[in-house]
């Protein structure tokens, strides 16, 4: 299931957590990968070890996606060195807590920069690309957080993730009559550096009916399941991956 030999994904935010494991399970099913980051020595390191781990090819992507009008040279940068784009997940983001009443307009629109506004245009130079051979895939990461209150990870950060969602279903719409799939997977709490501040008591407190976080490889193997031809006839959805949280 879900081989994707030759085929060439762009996945940013890649050299840390949900998508470096999305990344290296692409490359292991034999893709070619753009491994996509801020830090040049970081991503050479990834790059390499992704390689030689796997059958697949990681290609470097360096780029700083804060300043957002960069993703759409990013787009074309990888399509030129991979010689193809088949795929893009658009994984690259962040968040603090902050309450609402700590919120600034500079951080509010920081936030949105990363998370909703350079995904906005990596998919529209990627879905440019992809009506060209009337095929491609892109998947964008959100949060349980889109769907609710921020609740620890504050108004900013729920409230771009709520966009990408919003934008998955809009361009899903139009693009599907070029072929072209748009889904999104909406992950609970996983173990990443985003998490890593919880002790176990409030792990458990926050009351997961699985009783645990998820591990970045958990999410990387739906949206890997996205990505592919098993999911031929999926376009437009949200699958959450919150192990029953807020069901």
């Amino acid at each position: 299931m879900h081989e994707f030999k030759d085929k060439a994904i762009l996945v940013t935010g890649s050299t840390r957590g949900i998508g470096r494991a999305i990344a290296g399970l692409l490359i292991s099913k034999g893709a070619i990968v753009g491994i996509h980051g801020r830090d040049p020595e970081r991503v050479a390191t990834v790059c390499g070890d992704l390689s030689r781990e796997n059958a697949g090819r990681a290609i470097s992507v360096v780029c700083d996606l804060s300043e957002p009008t960069v993703a759409s040279q990013m787009i074309r940068e990888f399509q030129q060195a991979a010689g193809r784009l088949d795929g893009l997940v658009n994984n690259a983001g962040s968040g603090k807590a902050v309450a609402f009443r700590g919120l600034t307009l500079d951080k509010w629109r920081a936030t949105f920069n990363l998370n909703l506004d350079a995904a906005m245009l990596a998919s529209k130079e990627a879905y440019e690309s992809m009506r060209k051979q009337s095929r491609g895939c892109i998947v964008n990461i959100a949060s349980v957080a889109a769907h609710g209150p921020g609740g620890w990870m504050g108004a900013d950060y729920a409230a771009s993730k709520a966009g990408l969602v919003s934008m998955t279903k809009s361009l899903a719409f139009e693009a599907a009559r070029s072929g072209i799939r748009v889904n999104a997977v909406s992950p609970g709490m996983v173990e990443t550096d985003m998490t890593a501040p919880l002790t176990d008591e409030m792990k458990k407190g926050l009351g997961i009916p699985m009783g645990r976080l998820a591990s970045p490889k958990e999410v990387a193997s739906v949206v890997c399941f996205l990505l592919s031809d098993d999911s031929a006839y999926i376009t437009g959805e949200v699958l959450h991956v919150n192990g029953g949280w807020r069901m």
